[in-house]
């Protein structure tokens, strides 16, 4: 745990600046408006779908429908008979709870941080973090500054895009997300990961 002693400066101040940024992408930039599809039939549609799931008391939840899982008892052949029957539509429902917009947001500066943590114990096992020799010229001081700089960028830039751009690509794929909203997310994921890699070589010791 060594590396929080040292590292506990860039790992707060990109949690804060990546929770900015995604402040700012959902709220101010505009981008993610497109990510979901209207109910079809304007709102008069809407409103009936909004009925049909109060008429049916469907609690807030993740549904599936049909239930996948109903077969799930049967022997291999009988299940694979029966999946290959499934009816259409299928799909997947996700109810709401009313939103607690300051515990979401305190949970999602949460999870940044516990990101920044992690990413900063990848960089500080693999990254040089002793200071520079003072007796070393001024001219080459600077020029090995200015390269461990760019090291650290590398780092934990790439660190921080593999985890906010593919993590969820996979469920993204198999439950049929919207082909842009997937790409906003990685395009707000590259934005992530360059903003926590230059705080990380910005605030790095040594």
């Amino acid at each position: 745990m060594d590396f929080l002693i040292h590292l506990w400066k860039p790992i707060v101040a990109s949690g804060v600046g990546v929770w900015i940024a995604s402040a700012l992408a959902w709220m101010v930039i505009g981008h993610h408006k497109k990510d979901r599809d209207a109910i079809p039939g304007g709102p008069e549609g809407e409103q009936a779908f909004m009925d049909a799931v109060t008429r049916l008391n469907i609690r807030p939840g993740n549904y599936g429908f049909p239930d996948f899982c109903q077969n799930d008892n049967l022997p291999p052949a009988e299940r694979k008979q029966a999946m290959k029957a499934l009816r259409q539509p299928q799909g997947l429902l996700r109810v709401w709870a009313p939103t607690n917009m300051g515990l979401n947001m305190a949970l999602t500066f949460l999870f940044y941080l516990v990101t920044s943590a992690v990413i900063g114990y990848l960089a500080w096992t693999v990254l040089p973090h002793t200071a520079t020799p003072t007796a070393a010229p001024a001219a080459a001081a600077t020029a090995d500054g200015a390269s461990m700089f760019w090291k650290v960028f590398q780092v934990t830039g790439t660190a921080g895009i593999l985890a906010y751009c593919f993590a969820s690509f996979p469920n993204d794929l198999w439950f049929q997300k919207k082909r842009r909203a997937m790409a906003m997310d990685w395009l707000d994921g590259i934005v992530f990961g360059l903003v926590t890699g230059a705080v990380f070589a910005g605030l790095w010791p040594g």
